[in-house]
């Protein structure tokens, strides 16, 4: 029994001192750092040669170059609409239609039509006042002959007729008189573009267009045939009516209507 107990004794130092010299070893601990990844030559040149964009001298003149562009197109508009406007001022102002209000559907202007003498003396008047001028006086005496129209029943061809039509007339400067006569014969073939109709004059216009003048014209002044052409009214686009049988078309620009009423074909 002594014997266990000494021993028992004994080991006990021993324990102790290994617990001293051999102490727990732990494991080394480890960290959570992520290392940057090594760069290549080439991204490394990038990185270091990226710079902020620098001035550009072209796109500089690009754009001085579009906006005097601009500025050229906007000084020619402006001069076009102050010389269209000039234009506008020095026209003459457009006569007034004297045209009667109400007016037969265009399907009725087919047919033959012969031209109201007064008419057609207005306008002979007007016409050679304003060629000889204002220091002088034109008067125009008798007229004879026909002038008539035929409209074709599609209403696409207008023909106008000189029948054996004769004018004499004189004008007068100071004290001095000549006479001037004027005959034609013969036939003018228009084409109607288009023949609109509406519910006043200023709606309803027609628009034809000469084609073919088959007339034959002499002029005598002071009994001297003239190697010279006279020049005549002639049918023009403008405005027309047709009310109690009576066919009115005012050419643009004319101050009056000629007048035609029917004419049965011979």
């Amino acid at each position: 029994m002594k014997q266990l107990l000494i021993l028992c004794l004994l080991s006990l130092p021993a324990q102790a001192h290994g617990q001293e010299t051999s102490p727990t070893q732990l494991p080394p601990a480890t960290t959570d750092q992520t290392q940057p990844l090594p760069q290549s030559k080439d991204d490394q040149k990038q990185s270091s040669g990226a710079k902020k964009p620098g001035f550009d001298p072209i796109d500089k003149i690009e754009k001085s170059l579009e906006a005097r562009r601009k500025q050229i197109a906007e000084a020619r508009k402006k001069a076009r609409n102050r010389a269209r406007a000039q234009r506008e001022a020095q026209q003459p102002e457009e006569p007034a239609l004297i045209l009667p209000s109400n007016s037969s559907p265009k399907k009725d202007l087919s047919g033959n039509w012969i031209l109201q003498g007064e008419s057609l003396k207005e306008t002979l008047v007007r016409q050679f006042q304003k060629t000889v001028g204002k220091d002088a006086s034109f008067k125009l005496g008798k007229i004879t002959g026909k002038y008539t129209v035929s409209v074709s029943p599609d209403l696409t061809k207008l023909t106008a007729a000189w029948e054996e039509w004769k004018m004499d007339s004189t004008t007068t400067r100071g004290e001095r008189s000549v006479t001037l006569s004027v005959s034609v014969d013969g036939t003018q073939e228009y084409e109607i573009l288009q023949i609109v109709d509406g519910k006043n004059p200023k709606m309803r216009k027609i628009e034809i267009k000469l084609i073919e003048d088959k007339t034959a014209s002499q002029s005598f002044f002071e009994g001297i045939k003239m190697r010279t052409k006279v020049d005549l009214p002639a049918l023009s686009s403008g405005h027309w009516s047709l009310h109690e049988e009576t066919f009115y078309l005012q050419g643009s620009g004319q101050e009056t209507a000629w007048k035609f009423i029917p004419h049965p074909a011979e």
